[in-house]
């Protein structure tokens, strides 16, 4: 397989609850290997953070979650 070098997948969401693991498992399920997921939660209400959270706890070198203090609309700047 050709490397592509780093490939990073970012995730906005918002109360994605019902679909947030499905995402994330077909992310986990892709053959090319060299990726990281960035999750960024706009302060979901619903059990998104709960699941994003044990995914980065089980995955930490390849899944960040990242959830902004407060609503925002959009993505909130990090520092690694």
């Amino acid at each position: 397989m050709k490397d592509y070098g780093l490939v990073s997948i970012v995730t906005p969401n918002w109360n994605c609850e019902r679909f947030i693991a499905e995402t994330i498992e077909s992310v986990l399920a892709q053959t090319y290997q060299n990726w990281e997921m960035l999750i960024q939660d706009d302060c979901s209400t619903d059990g998104t953070s709960e699941i994003c959270t044990q995914y980065a706890k089980k995955y930490p070198s390849k899944i960040m979650y990242i959830r902004n203090r407060t609503n925002m609309g959009l993505l909130e700047n990090y520092k690694q």
